[in-house]
C-alpha cells in the first residue's frame, strides 16, 4: 500500500485501468496526483498547439475523474504540465516534484514495428523514473469497462 501515488493519464481508456490498480494500491487516506502531460508543438521560442487534437476533451475527463475520486473522498489532486518535452521524462520529473512513492500508468500493449517507432511511454519511463513505476496492461482497462457496463 502507498500513501502517495502518481497516476500517469492521458484521458485514455487504459489510463482508466489504471487508475482502478492505483485506487486499490492506495493506503486508507492516501493521496493519488493525477498527472498529465500537456504535450505541445514547438514554435520558434513557445510552445505551439497541442499534438492531441482532443487535447481539451482529455482534460475534462481527467478533471471529471479527479473531482469522482474526491467526491468518493479520496485525496486527489490534478497536475498538468504544458511541454515540448516527452511524456516519460515530464511523469518522472512530476513524481519527484509531488514526493510520489510509485507510479502507476497504463500501456497500450502495442508491439513491433508500429510500438517501436511510435514508441512507449510505459517502457521509456521505467527507465526514466527514481521510484518503482506500476504498469497496467490494456486487459485490465477492457475488464475496468466491462464491469463499468455490468452495473450500469
Amino acid at each position: 500500500m502507498y500513501t502517495t501515488l502518481l497516476w500517469a493519464t492521458d484521458g485514455s481508456l487504459e489510463a482508466d485501468g489504471a487508475l482502478a490498480t492505483a485506487r486499490e494500491l492506495l493506503s486508507p487516506g492516501g493521496r493519488i496526483v493525477a498527472f498529465h502531460c500537456d504535450q505541445r508543438f514547438m514554435s520558434g521560442r513557445s510552445v505551439g498547439a497541442p499534438i492531441a487534437a482532443d487535447e481539451n476533451e482529455r482534460l475534462r475527463h481527467i478533471e471529471h475523474q479527479v473531482n469522482d475520486l474526491q467526491a468518493d473522498g479520496v485525496d486527489a489532486r490534478l497536475f498538468v504540465e504544458t511541454t515540448s518535452r516527452i511524456a516519460p521524462t515530464e511523469i518522472a520529473h512530476a513524481a519527484q516534484k509531488v514526493g510520489a512513492e510509485a507510479i502507476v500508468c497504463g500501456t497500450r500493449g502495442i508491439r513491433g514495428l508500429r510500438g517501436f517507432l511510435g514508441g512507449s511511454v510505459a517502457a521509456e519511463l521505467l527507465s526514466r523514473s527514481r521510484v518503482p513505476v506500476i504498469v497496467v496492461p490494456a486487459a485490465s482497462a477492457d475488464q475496468a469497462r466491462s464491469e463499468v457496463r455490468a452495473a450500469q
